[in-house]
């Protein structure tokens, strides 16, 4: 009796710690999307919630649409509020697609381990429990004291499109929204590409050779 006394007291102080570590930890941190992927990667990261990747119709400016310039990622599981039903505004958000034209299956299967051609991406958010997170672009790897959360390629919208659009990094092994895949090409992806004629420093770039990028934390 008295070694399970000694034990439950001994598990509780533990219990104790770890809600002690948990209270002192909430609301510290940063957070950071991981865009082609529904997962968080582990490493002291937590998943918060994972959705949809979503922008703006292109050539929604030349349609007479308004248009954002950032991707978002759109909760899988959506609240409303107060609501109609009828289209009355001209600012509106798709879904995003890895359009990546010019490369052949094999040429994408060799960069993503899949062909994702067509097919509609997801992305996560997730929660790091070191403070600051950044993405660093034309790197596979982070900087020294600094821990990589994931890799992939930078990627931004088709230039002949009218409407502005960040530069996100993509993992490198993308998921695919279940059941998408139809060409839609509402809203796109493709590679960035280095171009030495326009005053990029060659070298150490070189010139139309895809982009890779990380996202590091510290």
């Amino acid at each position: 009796m008295e070694k399970q006394i000694a034990d439950l007291t001994a598990t509780v102080a533990i219990q104790k710690a770890d809600i002690q570590s948990l209270k002192s930890s909430a609301g510290k941190g940063s957070t950071y999307t991981r865009w082609g992927r529904t997962v968080c990667p582990g490493n002291g990261t937590s998943l918060v919630y994972s959705g949809f990747m979503a922008g703006t119709y292109h050539d929604a400016s030349k349609n007479g649409f308004g248009s954002g310039a950032n991707y978002l990622c759109l909760a899988d599981r959506p609240t409303w509020d107060h609501y109609s039903t009828t289209g009355n505004n001209k600012i509106r958000i798709t879904g995003v697609e890895y359009e990546f034209s010019g490369y052949s299956i094999n040429e994408l299967t060799d960069f993503f381990g899949t062909n994702i051609q067509n097919n509609e991406a997801p992305c996560a958010v997730c929660h790091s429990s070191r403070s600051s997170s950044l993405m660093i672009p034309g790197r596979t790897d982070c900087y020294s004291g600094w821990t990589e959360e994931y890799n992939g390629f930078l990627v931004g919208a088709y230039p002949h499109f009218n409407d502005a659009t960040e530069f996100v990094c993509l993992d490198r092994r993308p998921e695919s929204i279940v059941n998408s895949g139809f060409n839609d090409n509402e809203n796109v992806l493709y590679f960035v590409e280095a171009n030495c004629a326009k005053g990029l420093e060659c070298s150490p770039y070189v010139n139309d050779r895809e982009l890779a990028c990380v996202v590091c934390s510290a």
